[in-house]
């Protein structure tokens, strides 16, 4: 596996991008907006092709590198479904898991250091975000954090691991950049051998200041895709009535496989998972460029949003997409297949 720890000395975060193999489909956790540049190098040396960027929570001590990610590599972004961000490819929540090429990422959803907070598992490896540090814990004191809900996702989720299990953390301060599940289970002097509430008696005395940058961070981390769809006029943007009103239109689903099994496709409608819509577009004989309507969906109108922006950037005729989602056109009382 290639597997590479960036770091950020402004704000001590980590980043960890990896991918099977050279040449071979790749992700990114946590990225800084300002380390970008460092991101792209190391894929372009490695000719890797960054299909997924996610972030473990909103942050607020850097902006967050998933919409100029998006923008230059047209990867898929992820987050908590409880995340206050205005545009993401996919949201996620408890048990959900992605593949990227072999690799297969787990969602653990771990409330406490904000309520949007997320833990990523691969290959015995978690990734913690603020969730879990090196001997400490992030803080429980902004963004709907709760001490309480800190100690039970620790104890409750991440602590019931196999001890072997391999923890790289959101951030360090102290030079550390990797521990286990074992050793933060013994080390770690927030929870090893406390009691819920004296977890709680800890979190609510640090009186700690807010992060130098929250006031900026926040709130571009919340919108840092306010400006997608720009490319668009009302005319290519369908509700469902509307869609449904069609005479035979092509239905592109863009939402990942295991989304579609779970709650189904609309009649007729074909999948090509955002990730792969580039390789559609630029095939002259693919059915997307047979002069057919074309009408994207997602799961909640996101990726459908990117999806035609990158269609109108090739020059597809005719294409449109469905705001909402297949979510708002089951909310309509519309059937699936």
């Amino acid at each position: 596996m290639i597997f590479k720890q960036f770091f950020d000395q402004t704000s001590s975060t980590f980043t960890y991008l990896m991918a099977t193999s050279r040449g071979a489909e790749a992700l990114i956790i946590d990225p800084v907006l300002d380390r970008v540049h460092e991101y792209l190098q190391f894929l372009g040396e490695n000719e890797l092709r960054l299909v997924v960027a996610m972030d473990t929570h909103v942050h607020a001590d850097h902006k967050t590198g998933l919409g100029k990610l998006r923008k230059l590599t047209r990867c898929m972004t992820c987050m908590s479904n409880n995340a206050s961000v205005s545009t993401i490819s996919r949201r996620l929540k408890d048990g959900d898991s992605i593949s990227v090429g072999e690799i297969e990422i787990k969602v653990f959803d771990t409330p406490g250091h904000t309520d949007d907070s997320l833990c990523y598992y691969i290959e015995d490896m978690i990734f913690t975000g603020d969730t879990l540090f090196i001997r400490g814990n992030g803080r429980s004191d902004f963004q709907n954090g709760d001490a309480g809900q800190l100690y039970d996702s620790i104890t409750q989720k991440l602590f019931t691991l196999p001890d072997e299990t391999v923890v790289w953390p959101g951030h360090d301060y102290k030079g550390e950049h990797v521990s286990t599940i074992k050793k933060e289970k013994i080390q770690n002097p927030r929870v090893a051998g406390k009691s819920r509430n004296e977890f709680i008696e800890i979190m609510d005395s640090l009186d700690l200041p807010n992060p130098q940058l929250m006031d900026i961070a926040v709130p571009f981390n919340q919108g840092f895709a306010d400006n997608l769809g720009t490319l668009m006029g009302e005319s290519v943007v369908l509700n469902c009535e509307q869609v449904e009103s069609l005479e035979e239109p092509l239905l592109i689903d863009l939402r990942d496989q295991d989304e579609a099994d779970h709650s189904g496709m609309l009649k007729g409608a074909i999948l090509i998972p955002l990730r792969d819509l580039d390789g559609a577009l630029e095939d002259p004989k693919h059915i997307i460029n047979q002069g057919k309507e074309v009408v994207f969906y997602c799961a909640h109108g996101e990726r459908s949003a990117l999806g035609l922006e990158f269609a109108l950037e090739n020059g597809l005729k005719n294409a449109k997409h469905m705001s909402g989602g297949i979510h708002a056109w089951i909310d309509a009382g519309r059937d699936v297949a």
